[in-house]
């Protein structure tokens, strides 16, 4: 079966003339991130059925886990992204009724954030459903290929060549 896309088959020509092992450690890592681009396709159109991103989503567990109550800077600031980004989530949150904006009784310049009825039966029910997906992925395989996944997942992302492309900003 071939789950490379497009792109790493282009990339791939590129390199009929490179060492065995060099075009092999290329396929591999270019189908680990086919994969990856795949579950997070099956991931978008799961959540779409409930008019939610994943980044609505986690917003939504965000809020959940905090007790339901947080102002969009601190949303920002617990997901590392920015407060605009926030807003354009809040709006979509908004506009399906599973979030209120409230003013902060303590500070009026500040906003509330809270989830509606609705919004919390919606986060629990979809948080259920997507992580025994999620688990149904990974539960099929046996024991020992979990286990080398899991090992070989941390060596990939503990690999000093990340470590360095990050520092050099590339």
């Amino acid at each position: 079966m071939n789950i490379l896309e497009n792109k790493h088959h282009i990339m791939l020509c590129e390199l009929e003339s490179a060492a065995p092992e060099v075009r092999d450690s290329v396929k591999l890592c270019f189908e680990l991130l086919s994969a990856a681009a795949a579950i997070n396709r099956a991931c978008a159109t799961r959540l779409a059925r409930y008019n939610l991103s994943e980044g609505r989503f986690v917003i939504m567990l965000t809020l959940k886990n905090a007790g339901g109550k947080l102002s969009p800077l601190e949303l920002a600031t617990r997901l590392s992204i920015t407060t605009g980004t926030v807003t354009g989530l809040l709006d979509g949150l908004q506009r399906a009724a599973l979030i209120k904006r409230k003013t902060d009784p303590t500070d009026r310049r500040k906003l509330i954030i809270t989830l509606t009825a609705q919004g919390k039966r919606v986060v629990d029910d979809v948080f259920v459903e997507h992580t025994a997906w999620i688990s149904g992925m990974i539960q099929d395989l046996p024991p020992g290929q979990r286990q080398a996944l899991a090992e070989s997942i941390y060596c990939l992302s503990a690999s000093q060549a990340l470590d360095l492309a990050t520092k050099a900003g590339r």
